[in-house]
């Protein structure tokens, strides 16, 4: 399974991914920790009570940008790939 979307200005701005409510469900409940893997490193993860993902830590390897194309996949094992693309639409 994935989970894809196009980061908004203020995403980029913030650092974080809001989640629509109809793939809210794709990941781990509210204050899980789960594992993201991003550019051959791992990455303790949660959602929040907003149904959002901050991104702060992964910006030691990535400055996201308005329109960046974010791709979430999900493991066999508990864990989550992320991927980003520079303005995909």
């Amino acid at each position: 399974m994935e989970f894809s979307k196009n980061l908004s200005a203020s995403e980029a701005k913030y650092k974080y991914l809001g989640l629509p409510k109809k793939t809210r469900s794709f990941f781990p409940d509210k204050d899980e920790i789960f594992q993201i893997k991003f550019k051959g490193k791992s990455y303790k993860m949660k959602v929040n009570n907003k149904d959002c993902i901050m991104l702060s830590q992964l910006y030691e390897y990535h400055e996201f940008h308005a329109l960046d194309f974010i791709k979430i996949i999900k493991n066999k094992d508990t864990s989550f790939s992320f991927s980003v693309d520079r303005n995909q639409n």
